[in-house]
């Protein structure tokens, strides 16, 4: 296993650097291509891809069941939006409710293997709730700071775990804020011998490897019927460059025919990423959040720059839809496909529906839409969801049924 950087190309030193020393971009690892069968390592869930992994002994691995989710296919929505075959990747089925699970049985598994003594990083809310659950697991204590106006429910289940959470003023609003709560993260991670749980490759390369057992999960279970096109929601820009990290790597190996096109969808108002798409630039566009989509509220994406020198490369693309076309998509998941999402898991659909309505014009093939957590995750949306439905209260003897 080695690491290139994915800004400036350049090989990392030996040893376990986190960050490219020449020019701090976002390190990829590299692994030669695996003797035997890549998909039948010690263990399950994203173990049993141990040969495509960083290197922790099985007595390091922490585990709760995360990672083999389903692939649902569409019954309803397939039709309406004119598509022979469309699937939901329902990450809502990990422990904690995100794929933010994989990233962390990844990550405090590397911590226990490398002799870390804590756990520390930053959420807005899924992110912190997996890495709590692991770091418990694995009796490591866990340093969280998070978005002044997180959901409660993802609060409320950071701290079942016991984690140390402070709220910072600005943060998940502000670039600035941003940037300087991760500087401050990771210098304390370097200072304190702790381990660093930002989800995004500009941090932790090695944690954010669990990410790709998404795209190794879609390959096996759809077989032959190799995916055309799928779309994931995009903050931070690290789920997009870890699924497409996944699916190349298959296609190097010589274990998978092609790459599906990947399409990375944001709300209108965190579009950073989107918006630095559409104009050609190499670098997110700088403005403050002002979307409503926890866990899509990231004004100063970590791995924007990755996410757009792949797009620039040819091997996907960006774009933006309104909070309302997110939430309707939710709504349409939970009434016509049984997919109960939050808000952010809905974003991938909605994306898909925009450029449906728009005339764009697809490869034959499977369409895949990443759900990336379970709807108990934002209780604000669902009460909105259902506002309005009438739950009468009645005497027994007026039951008529």
């Amino acid at each position: 296993m080695n690491a290139i950087c994915s800004a400036c190309g350049s090989a990392a030193p030996s040893g376990t650097p986190y960050s490219c020393a020449l020019c701090g971009g976002a390190l990829l690892l590299q692994y030669a291509r695996p003797d035997g069968r890549w998909n039948k390592g010690t263990g399950q869930g994203i173990w049993k891809y141990a040969a495509l992994l960083p290197d922790v002994p099985v007595s390091s691995r922490i585990e709760l069941g995360e990672g083999g989710t389903p692939l649902v296919r569409s019954v309803s929505l397939a039709g309406r939006l004119g598509l022979d075959a469309l699937y939901f990747k329902y990450e809502g089925g990990n422990p904690t409710g995100s794929y933010k699970d994989r990233i962390a049985a990844m990550g405090v598994s590397w911590a226990l293997a490398q002799g870390k003594e804590a756990c520390i990083g930053t959420s807005s809310g899924n992110a912190g709730a997996a890495a709590a659950a692991y770091a418990a697991r694995a009796k490591l204590p866990y340093h969280l700071y998070v978005l002044e106006n997180m959901a409660e429910a993802k609060l409320a289940q950071v701290l079942a775990y016991r984690a140390s959470v402070r709220k910072v003023v600005g943060f998940g609003y502000s670039p600035e804020v941003g940037e300087e709560v991760f500087e401050r993260v990771v210098a304390a991670s370097k200072a304190r011998n702790w381990e660093m749980m930002v989800t995004a490759f500009r941090f932790n390369p090695y944690a954010m490897e669990g990410v790709k057992t998404i795209a190794y999960e879609i390959a096996e279970q759809l077989g032959e019927a190799a995916a055309a096109r799928v779309y994931a929601p995009a903050g931070g820009g690290g789920l997009y460059v870890g699924i497409w990290k996944g699916f190349d790597e298959l296609c190097r190996f010589g274990l998978a025919e092609g790459k599906p096109h990947m399409v990375a969808v944001q709300p209108d108002g965190c579009a950073n990423i989107a918006v630095a798409y559409r104009h050609g630039d190499k670098h997110p566009a700088p403005g403050p959040s002002t979307s409503r989509i926890s866990g899509l509220q990231v004004p100063n994406p970590p791995d924007g720059d990755a996410a757009l020198a792949l797009m620039a490369a040819g091997d996907g693309s960006c774009l933006s839809v309104a909070d309302d076309d997110i939430y309707a998509a939710q709504r349409m998941l939970a009434e016509e496909e049984g997919i109960f999402c939050e808000p952010a898991g809905a974003a991938a659909l909605a994306g898909l529906i925009r450029e449906r309505e728009n005339g764009g014009t697809f490869d034959r093939g499977p369409v895949v839409c990443i759900v990336s957590g379970v709807g108990f995750k934002d209780g604000a949306s669902v009460a909105e969801m259902v506002k309005d439905r009438d739950v009468p209260l009645l005497e027994v003897s007026a039951l008529t049924i």
